[in-house]
């Protein structure tokens, strides 16, 4: 896994801090030295562009899918995040990182944030950055504390625990347990048509971006069609001509005139 503290790749541009106008409600403002701050945090980690004006970069969502991805490579498959110029685009990147990354962390965009960070909105992705470097630090500190062996230890130790508190139950209790479990998965309907509708939305959005990807796919075919189709013209033309000059003796006319 890649270390949290590497350094940006030599050459890339370091952001410089500017003075944001007036943001919406939906994310909070950050003062210079928070700015400072966050700006160092993200030049310490390599990302695939250059970063120049940071809003309009973060944009799309890629840069923040690979913030993300620098600390947990396994929740992130950045193919999903393709670059994009328009808003549609911008907007289901931003949606696709929501459900199926952000959610997952517990630090999910509100659909006004998704907005201002896919138009570029001054102060946007700096509060959405912030927000994320400290998710980040959870998780980090709770890697740190999972890999002592204290940490170990607690876990086993809080299973057992929960497996041994519990005194034994008589034949009745069970009886009567078991028959209090029997209809508890039909007895929350709501709750598992929530989660159906949320199994749903996510293949939805799964299957929206292989339409996409096949969309652009079919696009450079044709274009690559064109291209041959072209020059076959070209070639025919080319070898009309070279039968008219052995049939004729004469000059062959040139392709195009």
């Amino acid at each position: 896994p890649r270390s949290p503290l590497c350094r940006a790749r030599p050459g890339t541009p370091r952001m410089t801090m500017t003075t944001a106008p007036a943001t919406p409600r939906a994310f909070a403002t950050l003062d210079d030295a928070q700015l400072q701050s966050l700006y160092a945090w993200v030049d310490a980690i390599p990302l695939s562009r250059p970063k120049r004006s940071i809003g309009r970069d973060f944009a799309d969502g890629v840069l923040y899918a690979e913030v993300v991805a620098h600390y947990c490579p396994r929740l992130v498959d950045l193919h999903n995040y393709p670059a994009a110029n328009s808003m549609q685009q911008k907007l289901y990147n931003w949606d696709t990182l929501n459900v199926k990354v952000l959610r997952k962390l517990d630090a999910t965009l509100s659909r006004a944030h998704v907005d201002a960070l896919a138009r570029g909105a001054p102060g946007a992705i700096e509060s959405a950055l912030h927000a994320l470097r400290a998710t980040m630090l959870r998780v980090l500190k709770r890697r740190q504390v999972d890999a002592t062996p204290q940490g170990t230890a607690a876990a086993k130790g809080a299973t057992s625990s929960r497996r041994t508190s519990a005194p034994p139950a008589s034949p009745d209790e069970e009886a009567h347990a078991s028959v209090r479990r029997e209809p508890r998965s039909s007895s929350h309907p709501a709750r598992r048509e929530a989660v159906e509708a949320q199994v749903d939305q996510e293949l939805l959005i799964e299957k929206e971006h292989e339409i996409h990807e096949l969309r652009e796919t079919i696009e450079i075919l044709e274009q690559k069609v064109t291209k041959l189709e072209h020059l076959v013209r070209l070639k025919d033309a080319k070898i009309h001509n070279l039968k008219e000059r052995v049939l004729g003796g004469g000059t062959p006319a040139r392709s195009g005139s």
